[in-house]
């Protein structure tokens, strides 16, 4: 069962579709609150098999926040396995072997037992949660598998699903964004950005603008050209900062937003100066995790180009984290590959 994670359920957050107050609620031994509405189903589950369920999980205080759902990505997997008493204590952990096919489940937690427990600190709670919460998911069984090499496969064929989902998603809101003319109004807002700031900066053939202090005098950046740099990345509302490095990359490998790396071939060896990039060549399949703009969010890079070679350093500078097709930074680089 190694290939198959268990899901650490105390992370996620999900909606209810009953209340708490119902009196066929039961309680475990530490004072888990669930209900399981059956679904018809008479095989019975043992360990080894594995679970395929959504989940949905919310916090409830104020007004209810819906944490996690997975039914806008793809279902959950969970092998049922012997835990020790510590891994189950005041989790869903406790019932979730107890469901078959088709049933569903509402688990409760208090914030207020979790702090009892010792499980949180009130002190580094998240600002989602306070005292007097509760925390409730909803299961939903979807199969059972009594292999886990059929439940890797089935895992692999919903993931391939989600991906073309994601997929057409993104491209119905790239046709939606050409089709009001978002190229050409994004075109038109950097123009009136620099004209405010009174900026001369030249545009490239793909719309990249790239004001220049210093051409440099050595080597042209050039695709397949490794390019060592210094830069500083800044977002065109509000001219916020989100990330300043030293990092080497290979131009034309894909690894950075192309307004990036088409400004870049403005430059020689020891050039210097300002990439200004509208949104459609930033990053438009979702920004960074943490960073202060969003997908289709203009940006601008202060460069200096220290190096332009056929082959990267000896010693490796940084690389650039976050391609285009993956944003999925753990801080806010914006140029960077992961």
């Amino acid at each position: 069962m190694k290939q198959l994670q268990t899901i650490g359920l105390c992370l996620f957050t999900a909606v209810a579709f009953t209340a708490c107050k119902n009196a066929d609620f039961k309680t475990t031994a530490t004072g888990l609150k669930y209900k399981i509405i059956e679904g018809g189903s008479k095989d019975s589950t043992k360990t080894g098999d594995v679970l395929k369920f959504h989940v949905i999980q919310t916090v409830s205080g104020a007004k209810d926040t819906v944490m996690y759902n997975s039914y806008n990505t793809m279902p959950e997997y969970m092998p049922i396995q012997q835990l020790m008493p510590e891994q189950t204590n005041y989790s869903p952990l406790e019932v979730l072997p107890k469901l078959k096919k088709g049933d569903s489940l509402i688990a409760i937690l208090f914030v207020d037992s979790l702090i009892k427990k010792g499980q949180i600190q009130e002190a580094q709670m998240p600002p989602f949660l306070k005292k007097g919460d509760k925390i409730t998911f909803t299961f939903k069984v979807l199969e059972v598998f009594k292999k886990d090499s059929l439940a890797m496969a089935d895992r692999q064929k919903e993931g391939e699903a989600y991906q073309k989902r994601e997929e057409a998603k993104q491209k119905a809101v790239v046709d939606a964004f050409e089709k009001a003319g978002g190229k050409d109004k994004q075109i038109k807002d950097m123009e009136a950005y620099l004209k405010k700031k009174n900026i001369t900066a030249v545009k490239s053939a793909l719309g990249t603008f790239v004001k220049i202090d210093n051409p440099g005098t050595g080597a042209q950046v050039a695709d397949g050209k490794f390019v060592t740099l210094k830069y500083a990345g800044k977002t065109v509302e509000g001219d916020k900062p989100f990330d300043a490095n030293t990092m080497t990359a290979q131009v034309g490998s894909g690894g950075t937003i192309p307004g990036f790396e088409d400004g870049l071939k403005q430059f020689k060896e020891g050039g210097k100066g300002v990439i200004y990039i509208p949104g459609f060549l930033a990053y438009t399949q979702g920004a960074p995790q943490g960073a202060p703009f969003k997908a289709y969010d203009a940006l601008y890079f202060e460069v200096e180009i220290t190096h332009v070679g056929d082959a990267p350093p000896q010693q490796q500078q940084p690389v650039m984290p976050v391609p285009q097709e993956a944003p999925k930074a753990e801080s806010p680089k914006a140029g960077d590959k992961k």
